[in-house]
């Protein structure tokens, strides 16, 4: 059967071209768009390594103005806009971040860590932001005032980074040598940590780092305040806070959202890439579908000859139909076999460094399930109309 409809096709293959030059396009839009989906759905279901519920983000902003305040009074004033913070009734807890949850800014990039290679996103945080966004502490422990007195950097690294730099061995205590003048080791690792939400950098490791801050030590703290709110606290409470705050340091420029606000803008961001490329895909796979149709009945109009004879000799409607479907999966395998060649060589060509394996595969499975049923759909109403065919019609022809 198989070599039947392979010569029948190979009979017409200057017809069938277009066809197959149609559906391995068709392919390849559909491999980007769900491998990317399932890249997306695969980053969603693994868990974030904090808590954004309840937790308000109040930044520090610069006024601009020619009298800015020095650092180490800049640095006074954001350790007593904290200490006021944490005396509010509604406060649970409160901590600094360089670069917060959700805040669309990171620091990251390619760091020689102990002699490797490692992409790696770094932040500065004070010794509360771990109580704020309950981080899960594995090993170790969190910064805390003991690390005052020590005559070194402690750093504490999600389970990702502790495990890219020294594999299956513990990291406590161990110098954690990053070409940093001041010689850095880790206190504490956490659970993975992917601050940039559901969709960070799908799913794979980001490879996190905190570093400490500390006003005791003369750091420069962090102009992002974090603040955990107690459970049932009313969003009229934004008001009453601005207020304390520029009673506290009028001076300062103060802006407050809530993380569930900027986490909804997160999501959006992150995917109108997706949406925009699934509206293009979906208006070229409808335009690919009506033409493969349209192709496809033309093909059995002016098959009727050929059908009707097959029908004289005996072959039944179902059967007639049957083989139109045949023909159809074996154009789209040609195809298809085309463009596994072609998507095959993306890892190879090192094309695929922002997704996983297995959104890769998922993406192929996808792609083909998708393409098979859509030609197959495509190919149900030209061969219904095949299998309509009388024998009688052949004599038109004569």
């Amino acid at each position: 059967m198989i070599r039947h409809v392979l010569k029948i096709v190979w009979n017409r293959k200057r017809a069938n071209a277009l066809i197959v030059l149609e559906i391995f396009l068709s392919f390849l839009v559909l491999f980007a768009v769900l491998t990317l989906a399932s890249a997306l759905l695969g980053s969603v279901r693994q868990p974030l390594g904090f808590e954004w519920q309840n937790v308000w983000n109040v930044s520090i902003e610069n006024d601009g103005s020619p009298a800015a305040e020095a650092a180490s009074e800049r640095r006074e004033s954001i350790d007593m806009v904290m200490r006021e913070l944490r005396n509010m009734p509604e406060v649970v807890a409160v901590g600094a971040s360089m670069t917060p949850p959700y805040s669309m800014s990171a620091m990251e990039g390619t760091w020689v860590i102990n002699g490797k290679n490692i992409f790696v996103t770094q932040d500065s945080v004070t010794d509360g932001f771990a109580e704020v966004v309950k981080l899960k502490v594995l090993s170790g422990r969190w910064f805390g005032p003991q690390d005052d007195a020590a005559n070194y950097m402690p750093v504490v690294i999600d389970e990702d980074a502790a495990r890219a730099v020294y594999g299956e061995e513990s990291p406590i205590g161990r110098k954690f040598d990053a070409g940093s003048e001041r010689e850095m080791r880790v206190v504490g690792i956490v659970a993975r940590y992917r601050k940039t939400g559901e969709f960070a950098n799908f799913g794979k490791p980001v490879n996190m780092i905190f570093k400490r801050a500390s006003a005791a030590k003369g750091d420069a703290l962090p102009a992002d305040l974090l603040i955990r709110l107690r459970p049932g606290t009313r969003a009229s409470f934004e008001q009453t806070l601005m207020s304390r705050l520029n009673e506290v340091a009028p001076q300062m420029n103060f802006r407050i959202r809530q993380m569930t606000a900027m986490r909804r803008f997160s999501h959006r961001t992150a995917l109108f890439p997706l949406v925009a490329l699934g509206l293009i895909a979906g208006f070229l796979i409808v335009m690919v579908v009506l033409g493969l149709s349209g192709v496809l009945w033309q093909n059995v109009t002016r098959r009727m000859r050929e059908i009707g004879l097959r029908r004289a000799i005996g072959a039944t409607g179902p059967a007639v139909q049957r083989q139109i479907v045949a023909e159809v999966v074996m154009l789209t395998s040609l195809a298809v076999i085309v463009g596994l060649l072609l998507v095959s060589q993306l890892p190879i060509l090192g094309l695929l460094t922002l997704i996983t394996p297995g959104a890769y595969l998922g993406g192929i499975a996808a792609s083909l399930a998708a393409i098979y049923g859509l030609t197959v759909l495509c190919a149900m109403y030209p061969g219904w109309l095949a299998s309509r065919v009388q024998p009688a019609h052949a004599l038109h022809y004569e």
